[in-house]
């Protein structure tokens, strides 16, 4: 009992000999003195005490700040003479490079530690300019050093030494696709996950990936923190993070390329300290898990390029109704009423539900009676974006309005799809409607915008009898037989031709879907602009540019009536150059999309972006329009 009363009293007195000494907080900062013109080096404040609220110096003397401040904490435990000594440090490091040559002082960094406020040291370092390399490798690094030569500790620990570079083994990027070989028009999902057995943080993308030649749709959104876990390869443990994903839908067939992507990031890199000593507790106690120091190097991370062999859909068994609709779909169709009086309207509706290119399915054509005045379909488009692509629902409704009674038929209306899975065509179809049509009360309708909106009733009462004075003629006097007389008879004739003439003119006009897309083309795309600027306003940018993509492509595809899954940057050039447009204009145009799918990732001032963008695409599509008409 008494060894044991003694041993616990030996043990306390070593805690309370460790707790002593942490009383003494020091907090320094450090670099080397001398550094050349355009070198990269660090800047490290340490405070040998659990930190917090580390406010960094207001000045760095023109120092070009790389990445920073990075955290990093160690600790270490030693016996030596059979005394305890326990240390603790937290380290906040900034990567800088220097500029131009000249004299630097950087400021002291602050930080408070159990309730009370610390500053560190004033740093003053000499940039020599590239001739004086010689001179700057000749210079102290600037760490402090013990002065204190007689110690055991100084003499038995070397110089910290990095435990190697940074290898492609440690971390890399890595790009994978769910399918190298699909179908026009299909989906593919293209992963980019990061791998990692050191420490990173500081990600950003330098270069983004270009997909020439696919729709491309982000599948993470604006996720603030990245899934990850754990992944063995080659014996080796990583932890793995999805750092992108998109569904790419090709829209033209061959072989297709997708450039590597390429990203910055800081890597945390452990430095072990060395030790010549013979005592068996100094080699534990200088395991990497007690003794450890930490440097961060920057890291340039560069992803494998894609390949991709597009497949043309087969031309076997593809029905007349096909309009690019690919991937695994459901259809159905509903009718307001069925009996109604005339000028009042019916609505149809159409609904296409699955995953798929669901945002560039056209509207299906349904054929309304040639008695009925009929409008430009409303479209609802619900997407889905989860891992395993793109889905969702789109809603196409059909307003029509009957102007004479009778008895009429709508006929079927078919939806043509290819699905992938089973590489075959499939064909919905709806049935056929039975419309009955009452004479109304004489009420008229006037139908005033192309989006069904705004229909107003105007009623018309019997007019009053007009009453004298009546400009009489001589009893004498006789019409028949004059020359006024033979016009007369011939007006309703001649008003009756131009009547037939105007009709079959706008009749032909109605028929003329191309037409009627080529002159709403710009007033199509400048409402899609109006809905990205509110979007801008609102600040979803994820939105802006979708409908800002959509005003751009939707433009050509009108213009040169074209389904939209046809469209490719190439094909838009050589349209412009077919319409002779001049080599600027097809420049401004090409270069807004470019523009639109990198501002989509590229990091940066998202308002900035979005107002540039907008400009952009007003400034393309106005431009367009000119060379156009």
């Amino acid at each position: 009992m008494r060894k044991r009363g003694l041993y616990i009293i030996f043990l306390l007195m070593l805690v309370w000999q460790g707790a002593w000494a942490g009383n003494d907080i020091t907090f320094t900062a450090s670099a080397r003195r001398q550094v050349l013109a355009g070198q990269q080096f660090q800047i490290l404040f340490e405070v040998n005490a659990n930190g917090k609220d580390f406010t960094s110096p207001t000045n760095f003397g023109g120092l070009e700040i790389l990445s920073g401040p990075n955290t990093s904490s160690s600790s270490s435990i030693q016996f030596i003479n059979g005394k305890m000594s326990q240390s603790y440090s937290m380290t906040y490091s900034f990567i800088v490079m220097a500029t131009k040559p000249g004299d630097i002082t950087i400021g002291p960094a602050t930080i408070r530690v159990k309730g009370k406020h610390y500053t560190s040291n004033i740093l003053k370092i000499k940039v020599l300019s590239g001739n004086a390399a010689s001179s700057a490798q000749a210079g102290s690094s600037g760490v402090p050093v013990s002065n204190n030569a007689g110690t055991s500790a100084s003499r038995q620990t070397q110089p910290a030494s990095s435990t190697g570079s940074v290898s492609s083994r440690d971390v890399f990027i890595k790009a994978t696709v769910n399918n190298t070989h699909p179908y026009l028009g299909q989906q593919a999902i293209v992963t980019y996950r990061i791998y990692t057995r050191v420490p990173v943080s500081n990600l950003s993308i330098n270069k983004v990936a270009s997909f020439k030649g696919f729709w491309s749709k982000d599948l993470l959104g604006d996720k603030s923190t990245l899934q990850q876990h754990n992944e063995t390869i080659n014996g080796k443990r990583y932890v793995v993070a999805v750092i992108r994903k998109l569904a790419l839908i090709p829209q033209q067939t061959g072989k297709l390329v997708i450039d590597p992507m390429e990203l910055n990031c800081a890597v945390q890199m452990r430095v072990k300290t060395r030790s010549n000593s013979n005592n068996p507790f100094d080699a534990f106690f200088n395991d990497p898990f007690f003794n450890q120091n930490v440097r961060t190097v920057q890291k340039k991370l560069i992803s494998n390029a894609l390949h991709f062999n597009v497949k043309p859909l087969p031309a076997k068994g593809k029905p007349a109704c096909f309009n690019g609709a690919v991937g695994n779909f459901t259809f159905k169709n509903s009718i307001d009423k069925t009996n109604l009086t005339t000028n009042d309207a019916l609505t149809m509706s159409i609904t296409v539900s699955g995953s798929g290119n669901i945002e560039l399915i056209s509207a299906p054509q349904v054929k309304f009676p040639s008695d009925f005045e009929t409008y430009d379909p409303k479209i609802s488009t619900k997407i889905n974006k989860s891992g395993s692509g793109v889905s969702g629902v789109k809603e196409f409704d059909y307003l029509a309005i009957p102007r004479t009674a009778g008895d009429f038929t709508i006929q079927p209306v078919k939806f043509c799809f290819f699905n992938p899975r089973d590489k075959q065509y499939h064909v919905y179809q709806t049935k056929t409607y039975h419309i009955h049509v009452k004479k109304g009360k004489g009420t008229g309708v006037v139908y005033s915008t192309t989006d069904q909106q705004g229909i107003h009733i105007l009623a018309r009462d019997i007019r009053h009898i007009i009453e004298g004075p009546f400009d009489l003629q001589p009893a004498r006097d006789y019409l028949f037989g004059t020359t006024l007389y033979y016009l007369l008879l011939a007006l309703p004739l001649v008003m009756l031709l131009l009547v037939l003439l105007l009709w079959n003119s706008v009749k032909r006009r109605k028929a003329n879907v191309s037409l009627t897309k080529n002159r709403k083309a710009q007033k199509i795309a400048r409402s899609r602009l109006t809905k990205a600027q509110k979007m801008k306003k609102e600040g979803n940018d994820r939105a802006f540019y979708d409908e800002i993509a959509q005003a751009l492509w939707g433009y050509i595809s009108d213009k040169f009536n074209l389904q939209k899954a046809n469209l490719s940057m190439d094909t838009v050039r050589e349209l412009l150059e077919q319409k002779q447009v001049s080599d600027e204009t097809i420049k401004v145009f090409i270069d807004t999309l470019n523009n639109i799918e990198y501002a989509r990732f590229a990091p940066g001032d998202t308002k900035g972006k979005m107002e540039n963008i907008y400009t952009e695409a007003l400034h393309a599509i106005m431009q367009a329009e000119k060379s156009l008409k």
